[in-house]
């Protein structure tokens, strides 16, 4: 069994919100935290709800249950998928913030 995880930081991520992930995103001093066990990703952030169009479009009619909708145009994903997934999930957003610092 092979467990890991990860952590990214992005200065400008949005605020996060007072739920048991915004909790745990805030005291890592992170925006998405990424477990890995077998063969399945863990993927927790709270995005805006943009982004969280972008990351949640590879799992198609599946996004069900992978989110809720928070206040202030935010989403909270807790997505358990499987590797392959998940790095599309994250592609998904690496595009997305690389054409918004394009914007800039």
């Amino acid at each position: 069994m092979r467990n890991s995880s990860a952590a990214t930081s992005v200065n400008d991520a949005p605020t996060t919100t007072r739920t048991a992930i915004g909790e745990l995103l805030a005291r890592r001093g992170v925006d998405l935290i990424l477990s890995i066990e077998d063969q399945y990703a863990l993927i927790q952030c709270q995005v805006s709800s943009a982004m969280a169009a972008r990351m949640l479009a590879p799992l198609k009619g599946n996004a069900v249950g992978q989110f809720r909708v928070l206040s202030d145009n935010l989403v909270e994903i807790d997505a358990s998928v499987t590797i392959a997934m998940g790095r599309r999930m994250l592609g998904a957003r690496a595009a997305a913030l690389g054409e918004g610092r394009r914007l800039h």
